[in-house]
């Protein structure tokens, strides 16, 4: 009798235990998944906005002063980062100019010829970078459009609008400075409980599960404090993002969720 009660306090001593390592990894477990998402979403949202308003050319670079600024340079140059129209601060776009950049050797006012090649921005065949309709960023250390792809072929790029000047030739900046890359805006928001990315206006895509809040504000020059509303978005140097994510388990009943928040800088404000 006496080896029974003490075989069932051993069991149930190990029982215990076990509940006990059991909701322990349950929380572990909860906690790793709601990091891990906040670090890809964090990762990949700081990559766009760093990005925000650059491109392979000058700073400095403008459109001709006969040319009447398009919406998407003023955005490119202006105002790189916007809440597409809300005004809450829970959506976020972003404008700039594709990382890889291609060398242009001769140009017309609506067409370039790209380097062909293997080396730095070279390319040996265009139709692998860009296709009919693409928006696409021609720039020189002096002049910038944003303009539309016509055909595409090995090497010739027709465009729309045409250039107000050449740009191989123009006096102001050398031909080795003209470059051809995509135009690229990025629309980061939440749809239920996902964290959503959408490029080029296409379909948005996935990047996080458990989101239930997220929230984008603004640092603009001069300023102390942070606003979902800026005053002009031509004066934010930096993001700031919080989100609140939620694992899928419950842990005594309870949820487990974590409050994030990151600050990402402007790179074409810094530099």
């Amino acid at each position: 009798m006496i080896a029974m009660v003490l075989g069932l306090l051993v069991m149930g001593a190990a029982f215990a235990v076990f509940q006990s390592n059991q909701r322990s990894y349950q929380a572990n477990q909860g906690l790793s998944r709601i990091q891990e998402s906040a670090r890809v979403a964090f990762e990949l949202m700081s990559r766009d906005m760093r990005a925000a308003g650059g491109t392979a050319c000058s700073n400095l670079a403008a459109p001709d002063v006969e040319h009447t600024a398009t919406a998407d340079e003023i955005k490119l140059r202006s105002a790189p980062v916007g809440d597409n129209g809300t005004g809450d601060g829970s959506q976020l776009v972003v404008t700039s100019g594709d990382d890889t950049a291609y060398h242009v050797t001769a140009a017309t006012t609506n067409s370039i010829t790209l380097a062909t090649g293997t080396g730095p921005g070279e390319i040996n065949d265009a139709k692998d970078a860009f296709k009919t309709n693409d928006t696409m960023i021609l720039c020189s250390a002096n002049l910038l459009y944003v303009v539309k792809a016509g055909t595409v072929g090995t090497s010739v790029v027709t465009f729309t609008p045409a250039t107000p000047v050449v740009m191989t030739v123009d006096p102001m900046a050398p031909p080795a400075t003209v470059m051809l890359a995509k135009y690229r805006s990025t629309r980061w928001y939440r749809n239920g409980t996902g964290l959503f990315v959408s490029r080029e206006g296409g379909v948005g895509q996935q990047v996080a599960d458990g989101v239930t809040a997220l929230s984008f504000s603004y640092l603009v020059d001069g300023a102390s404090s942070y606003t979902a509303t800026p005053a002009s978005w031509t004066d934010v140097v930096a993001v700031r993002v919080d989100m609140t994510l939620q694992g899928a388990d419950q842990v005594d009943n309870k949820t487990i969720s974590r409050n994030v928040s990151n600050v990402i800088s402007l790179r074409s404000r810094a530099l």
